[in-house]
């Protein structure tokens, strides 16, 4: 059986997200309807913008690895919702050829092992294979609750609180 660890993001690493994120906003751009910028690349934190998930209180950043290889990261930030502060599940990107499989749905559950409270998943409504992961997410790990967010209709984004009832 691989072995899947989410490693807390170091100063030394902040590079190699950078990286990661620009395979992430290519994969998206689909759905997110992104464009590149005049430099040829995505837009997105540089290196030392993403300096502040090290030791962050407000913010983390994992680097996903599989038996020693890498493939992928999650972002959580501190976002507002409903007049109170909760994690959100920001970000989840894991390179092509390691999805489809039980790597992703074993760093969620790891996630919602880490953090016990209530935490908040959006997920672009045209994104239809991160929706059906995470329906998928809520039958497959014992979940307190999963309440959809009514949202106003123009918004691009299912919204979902998951743990709530802890």
């Amino acid at each position: 059986m691989s072995n899947v660890s989410l490693i807390n993001l170091k100063t030394s690493d902040t590079t190699t997200l950078q990286r990661l994120l620009q395979l992430y906003y290519f994969d998206s751009t689909s759905w997110s309807k992104e464009d590149i910028g005049i430099d040829g690349l995505y837009d997105g934190s540089t290196a030392s913008d993403l300096e502040s998930y090290v030791n962050s209180q407000e913010a983390k950043a994992y680097l996903i690895w599989v038996n020693e290889v890498l493939i992928g990261f999650v972002l959580l930030e501190w976002v507002e919702d409903e007049k109170r502060l909760i994690w959100e599940l920001a970000d989840l990107f894991i390179l092509p050829k390691y999805r489809g499989g039980w790597i992703a749905l074993e760093v969620v559950r790891q996630i919602f092992e880490q953090i016990s409270t209530p935490i908040l998943v959006a997920t672009f409504k045209e994104n239809e294979l991160a929706l059906r992961f995470f329906k998928a997410v809520s039958k497959r790990l014992q979940l307190n609750s999963v309440r959809e967010l009514i949202e106003d209709e123009t918004t691009p984004f299912y919204t979902f609180i998951i743990n709530e009832h802890i």
